[in-house]
């Protein structure tokens, strides 16, 4: 039987929300960390993954989000003399955006299921 509540949407969304959630802990974790002397700023990919599955719409269930040290910021945040690589403002603006992303998906999941349940509705 096709259950229409799994499609690749929905996997879709399920997948951006579980990275919205995980994006949240890592820019967390760089703010809680941002006086810590040598810390080095996480990043989670997710882009990257989506890019190379973009031809087999089947294998996004099987996407991981990878958090990693991000390369780029010891090269933004090279007039600290600690070794830390956390910008505060650059991880409160991408808190956010994070935060209206993970709205976004949220509404997005909601009136697909709204979707869903109007048309299985009698009329």
């Amino acid at each position: 039987m096709f259950d229409i509540a799994s499609g690749n949407t929905t996997t879709l969304l399920n997948k951006m929300i579980d990275y919205s959630a995980m994006k949240q802990k890592v820019v967390s974790n760089n703010l809680a960390n941002v006086n810590t002397p040598g810390y080095k700023r996480l990043d989670i990919s997710f882009d990257r993954e989506l890019k190379d599955i973009s031809n087999n719409r089947d294998a996004i269930k099987d996407v991981q989000f990878k958090v990693a040290d991000d390369a780029n910021a010891a090269k933004e945040a090279n007039s600290r003399n600690d070794g830390n690589t956390v910008n505060v403002d650059k991880e409160v603006s991408e808190l956010m955006q994070n935060s209206l992303s993970y709205n976004v998906y949220v509404q997005l999941m909601a009136k697909k299921f709204t979707l869903i349940k109007s048309a299985m509705s009698p009329r």
